[in-house]
């Protein structure tokens, strides 16, 4: 069913998610730990190579955590439930630190490796941070706390930060200071950035009172454009290198409905005949991805080509999936439900629905691929696991 929560505490962003009742049930035994698919199958293998931090088992990767090579930016957590930052730079893990505090979150990575993402300081206060080798704190726009939440192959990042007036600004890095991207009367969010240097997120108006997607190009400079909604409230998620933007929006207390603004034009996309659908990514050919309820009151993952919505499906058994990011060639990853569990899947065009843990070279015994996180545009996918994280690297 659908469900809201806040998807960062600190960000105070209103999250459409899914619940997925059948996720830790049943039993898998996993997999035997044989050779893998066999030359008669179709679609790529792929090798494992575990990721994290060493003896922390849950991690956590956005779907902006991935880029070519299998360099991987994402956050292991303790049983204590400290969060702590790694890189996986393509051959091994590393352990970014933090900013002086106990904690760090990374939440994106470029090409060169670098990330950002937010870490505690010496004083407790969450600030923003850049690590190329060594960690950056950005600083904030005047008040206390910060978060970068998306980097460039340019090394530009978006953001939040608190003002020195109380209120909390998106923010575009730009390699030297953070700069104040100001709001439509309220706070307001950095939540996508293309590599032409153009940030969307969401703003509230004056008194907080209704919130509308934005878009800032930094080419020209000058407030906030904003993007409006098909109807009520609106938050872009994503941008293309075209300057298509996805996103969603909600009515009062109705359906969240999933949006493409392009041409100067924002237009609900529809749904797969249910009530409610979530985009949360666009590629640079305009696909977009996301989740959109049936007619029959089930989840399933969708892929919208700029006219039509088309299901990913669901597993054998299952009556759920979710897309969770897509690369530049279509290939799309999620997670679905079978009779007893979530598995991580991926979906193409030629393919279709593919169960992931069917397409494992030498896995290690036991392992059950859970849920797919994110995919680079060279195939590399990131998966969480019964055993922790996992790199899948495509085999040539």
């Amino acid at each position: 069913m659908f469900t809201f929560s806040r998807a960062s505490a600190s960000a105070a962003a209103l999250a459409f998610t899914l619940t997925l009742t059948a996720c830790g049930g049943g039993h898998h035994h996993g997999n035997p730990g044989g050779p893998g698919p066999g030359p008669g199958d179709t679609g790529p293998a792929y090798d494992v190579i575990p990721i994290g931090l060493p003896g922390i088992a849950y991690g956590e990767v956005t779907r902006r955590g991935i880029a070519n090579g299998g360099i991987v930016a994402g956050t292991s957590r303790g049983a204590d439930g400290v969060a702590h930052a790694f890189l996986y730079d393509g051959s091994k893990t590393i352990g970014l630190g933090t900013l002086g505090g106990d904690s760090s979150q990374a939440m994106a990575v470029n090409a060169c490796g670098h990330v950002t993402g937010w870490s505690t300081t010496k004083a407790g206060i969450v600030h923003a941070f850049l690590y190329d080798g060594t960690m950056h704190d950005l600083g904030t726009l005047g008040g206390s706390d910060a978060e970068g939440t998306v980097i460039t192959h340019c090394g530009q990042i978006t953001g939040w930060s608190a003002t020195a007036a109380g209120q909390t600004h998106a923010f575009l890095y730009d390699g030297k200071k953070l700069n104040d991207l100001g709001s439509l009367g309220g706070n307001s969010f950095g939540n996508g950035l293309n590599n032409l240097g153009v940030v969307v997120g969401y703003s509230y108006g004056p008194g907080n009172a209704w919130f509308h997607a934005f878009l800032y190009d930094s080419r020209t400079g000058g407030p906030l454009v904003d993007l409006g909604s098909p109807v009520g409230n609106s938050v872009a998620v994503d941008i293309n290198d075209a300057g298509q933007v996805t996103g969603w929006f909600r009515n009062g207390e109705g359906p969240i409905g999933a949006f493409l603004y392009e041409l100067g034009k924002i237009r609900d996309i529809g749904t797969l005949g249910g009530a409610g659908a979530e985009a949360v990514a666009i590629n640079g050919a305009g696909l977009v991805v996301g989740m959109s309820a049936t007619a029959d009151g089930s989840n399933r993952g969708f892929v919208y080509d700029g006219t039509t919505m088309t299901s990913i499906g669901a597993l054998p058994g299952g009556n759920f999936s979710t897309a969770e990011a897509i690369n530049a060639s279509g290939l799309v990853v999620g997670a679905s439900a079978t009779d007893t569990e979530a598995h991580a899947v991926s979906w193409t065009r030629r393919d279709g629905l593919v169960d992931l843990n069917d397409r494992l070279h030498a896995p290690p015994a036991g392992l059950v691929l859970v849920h797919a996180l994110a995919v680079a545009d060279d195939g590399y996918i990131v998966a969480r696991t019964n055993q922790g994280l996992a790199l899948l690297k495509p085999r040539k």
